[in-house]
């Protein structure tokens, strides 16, 4: 039994949610991957990263990470990030990945000023 989306029932329509928050530290990537290319004809699901606490980030590195957005991406999810620091918005960038997935808006540091 899949505990990740739910499984479609033959006589109900299932509409894969459209806002999933994932805890990359926490899933199975490729089996949500998976997943979600089994779902792919009902709705293309957007996936919400918090970046502010991810320990893989720090034990595996951005390579890991952005290999599992990568991953997610391909499956057809829109990924997301938000709280994303400074550095790994320029490893981004660098990567030319910043257009791929959503990345929230840094804060203005005029808005903190008002």
């Amino acid at each position: 039994m899949n505990k990740l989306l739910p499984q479609p029932q033959p006589t109900q329509l299932n509409f894969t949610p459209y806002l999933i928050r994932v805890d990359l530290d926490a899933v199975n990537c490729p089996e949500l991957a998976r997943n979600i290319l089994s779902h792919q004809p009902l709705r293309r699901p957007r996936l919400i990263v918090d970046c502010q606490c991810l320990r893989c980030l720090r034990t595996r590195g951005v390579a890991h990470f952005v290999s599992q957005l990568l991953l997610l991406h391909q499956a057809g999810a829109q990924v997301l990030l938000l709280n994303v620091p400074n550095l790994l918005r320029r490893c981004l960038r660098l990567l030319r990945l910043e257009h791929t997935f959503q990345l929230e808006p840094t804060p203005s540091p005029l808005a903190h000023a008002a």
